[in-house]
């Protein structure tokens, strides 16, 4: 199987308690991998260390055969982030934004790059909103606005911590349905606690639950679940 993502006993301690405890991930490129959990159960410091911004306590994890330990610069290359809650400048416009992200990863043309701006403003559906300044925007129109600065460098791999959580099903709709464009050119690692979107757009899904790892597989697999998989429904 060709993976983006692929870890082994991957773990993160604080103090004694475990945060990530032994996990085994594999993420085929070109899927939407659903990572999927309640509040609490290591999705974030698992994210954060496939990006090298923590280091494990133990274990091993790669990104497109990189380790994400001695080689995350070269990881974080290849990868978009959004945070589960992303912050922008208040004052600069949508487009500003994505031109101030779009500095760190292009040189020029500055033609081509005011080009990629506009097609991620397209692609995220926020063309007629484009030079508003970001506090101005709605919460899903932010969430949108951070899905498009991850993706304006076309990376590889798109890591998104609860896109759309704090989302109204409207915006929840909307969101899923980009993440849902990039599986042609990218693949898709976004977490989430609720499993209707995980069911909606999803090729794989892995369930967390206190760091570990309660099942994982293809969607339909997972949902018909057996004798090692258990569900547990929250209503909020």
């Amino acid at each position: 199987m060709d993976l983006a993502v692929q870890t082994r006993g991957l773990s993160k301690s604080y103090a004694g308690v475990h945060a990530v405890d032994g996990i085994d991930l594999e993420v085929p490129r070109h899927s939407v991998f659903g990572f999927l959990g309640p509040n609490g159960a290591g999705k974030t410091t698992t994210m954060k260390m496939l990006l090298g911004l923590i280091r494990p306590t133990s274990g091993s994890g790669s990104v497109f055969g990189l380790d994400i330990t001695t080689d995350s610069p070269r990881v974080r290359g290849r990868v978009g982030y959004l945070p589960q809650e992303p912050r922008f400048y208040p004052r600069m416009t949508a487009r500003e934004t994505l031109r101030f992200a779009a500095g760190f990863f292009y040189s020029g043309p500055a033609d081509a790059i005011e080009a990629r701006i506009e097609e991620m403003l397209e692609l995220v559906g926020l063309s007629g909103k484009a030079d508003r300044p970001v506090k101005t925007l709605s919460g899903g129109e932010t969430q949108r606005l951070g899905i498009a600065q991850a993706q304006i460098h076309q990376p590889d791999l798109l890591i998104l911590d609860e896109p759309a959580a704090a989302l109204d099903p409207l915006g929840r709709r909307d969101v899923l349905a980009i993440l849902e464009q990039f599986r042609a050119t990218s693949t898709v690692f976004y977490s989430t606690h609720i499993l209707d979107d995980v069911q909606r757009v999803s090729d794989i899904v892995c369930i967390l639950k206190d760091g570990r790892i309660v099942s994982q597989g293809p969607l339909e697999q997972v949902l018909a679940g057996g004798s090692e998989s258990v569900f547990v429904a929250v209503v909020e």
